[in-house]
């Protein structure tokens, strides 16, 4: 329900829910971007807060909201339409599409295996692609170890997170994320306290020792690595409540974890290709390894960016994920992008 009240989509968002008989079957949210433009300078269509249930109900009622979604977004002034997105990449976007065979990942995007199914009976087209990999700590330690040296020879430190500063710390990652990723696919700014918002509950599931920040040789930031242990089936057993039953189921397989995520990986334009993701990964890598866990996922790398090889290609993919656009027509009556 916050989510659906943020302030800058309250009078640019229009949200469906289908029912059979009163019994809802899948939801929809439409909303125009306030900051996000197409090349057309039109405001960008978000489609959001999908889901759907198995069957063909849910399938039939979900193809029904994206049409209306379309249309309305249409009718509104909206130019190129993306989804699913819940308003920015800070919150909940894009669709898994499998493999399902492993389970999912501490804080990774999860959807049952149709809905990519039902997107794309909708008329939608891939707009871009992610992936997961699972790796050995070893081997991207060996891997990145001469680029590592080189960073730390040319003057480049790390320390950890200091969880006596936890919120500090906070505030010194939005910091860091509002320029290190301002280029980036859809980005949006958030205010901060919505960032802290979104990330102080996170203190429970941290490891101090994996969350590191890069300093320069002129002692400025330089960059930082989130990476977290897997703690997806201590979360699991809380079962959506958080009180003190499950606080305690929590605790109870807390230990658990055999794999860190990492998650986020950022370096400042001005020391980039000075070996500082290298150097950020290495570490992360080797005190994962030190700890005992056997194996690291690197999170939701975007297709073609250089960080998705730091594992020297030793890792298999875990996961893809996928964003989607609605088809453009152009002036010949062909499909183009409007990106």
């Amino acid at each position: 329900m916050a989510g659906l009240q943020r302030r800058e989509f309250v009078r640019a968002q229009r949200a469906w829910v289908a029912a059979v008989d009163d019994w809802p079957v899948a939801r929809l949210v439409a909303r125009r971007s306030p900051q996000l433009r197409d090349r057309e300078g039109r405001p960008l269509g978000l489609l959001g807060f999908f889901e759907a249930i198995e069957g063909p109900e849910g399938k039939e009622g979900a193809l029904r909201l994206l049409a209306e979604g379309v249309q309305w977004l249409r009718e509104t002034g909206a130019g190129q339409i993306v989804g699913p997105i819940d308003g920015d990449t800070w919150h909940r976007h894009r669709l898994s599409v499998g493999p399902f065979d492993d389970p999912p990942f501490l804080l990774e995007p999860y959807n049952p295996p149709y809905y990519p199914e039902i997107w794309e009976e909708a008329g939608f087209q891939v707009l871009e692609s992610w992936f997961s990999k699972q790796v050995d700590p070893a081997a991207v330690v060996a891997h990145l170890q001469p680029r590592a040296a080189a960073a730390q020879a040319a003057g480049y430190r790390l320390r950890t997170l200091d969880m006596g500063r936890f919120t500090e710390e906070l505030r010194l990652l939005y910091r860091l994320s509002r320029v290190i990723f301002a280029g980036n696919f859809l980005y949006t700014d958030i205010p901060e306290e919505e960032f802290l918002a979104l990330y102080e509950g996170s203190r429970a599931l941290l490891d101090p020792e994996l969350v590191l920040f890069a300093r320069s040789p002129q002692e400025e930031d330089a960059g930082f690595l989130f990476a977290y242990p897997d703690r997806f089936r201590a979360v699991a057993a809380m079962r959506g409540s958080r009180g003190l039953f499950a606080k305690l189921r929590f605790l109870r397989h807390r230990g658990e974890a055999d794999a860190v995520d990492f998650k986020t990986l950022g370096v400042l334009p001005e020391h980039r290709r000075a070996g500082v993701a290298a150097l950020l990964m290495h570490e992360g890598h080797r005190r994962a390894e030190a700890k005992g866990y056997r194996l690291a996922n690197h999170c939701l790398f975007r297709e073609g960016n250089p960080s998705g090889d730091l594992d020297g290609g030793t890792g298999r993919v875990l996961r893809r994920y996928r964003m989607y656009e609605w088809p453009e027509p152009a002036s010949d009556g062909s499909v183009r992008s409007v990106r």
